[in-house]
């Protein structure tokens, strides 16, 4: 339910900032595969992937922040391409 909502209320809303909606849309995107990696590693249980997943969501995020304090969009490999898809 705060899928569509954030996705109907924010993403596809041209009178919203750009930077917002982008910004928003990474967040869903990045959530999505998220849960797809939760799903694949409940059924096949590598703990040495759990921990890899687990730094890389965290550099991410961290990446993802500093940027957006500073006022750059964050550049992440193959998310920032959909992300610009869906905005523009």
């Amino acid at each position: 339910m705060l899928f569509l909502i954030l996705f109907a209320g924010l993403v596809r809303n041209p009178k919203v900032p750009s930077f917002v909606r982008y910004n928003a849309c990474q967040a869903l995107l990045l959530d999505i595969m998220l849960i797809i990696f939760n799903y694949a590693l409940r059924i096949f249980p590598l703990n040495e992937l759990n921990l890899f997943l687990f730094i890389a969501f965290i550099s991410i995020f961290i990446f993802s922040t500093i940027q957006c304090i500073c006022g750059i969009e964050p550049e992440i490999p193959f998310i920032s391409k959909s992300v610009r898809m869906q905005i523009y």
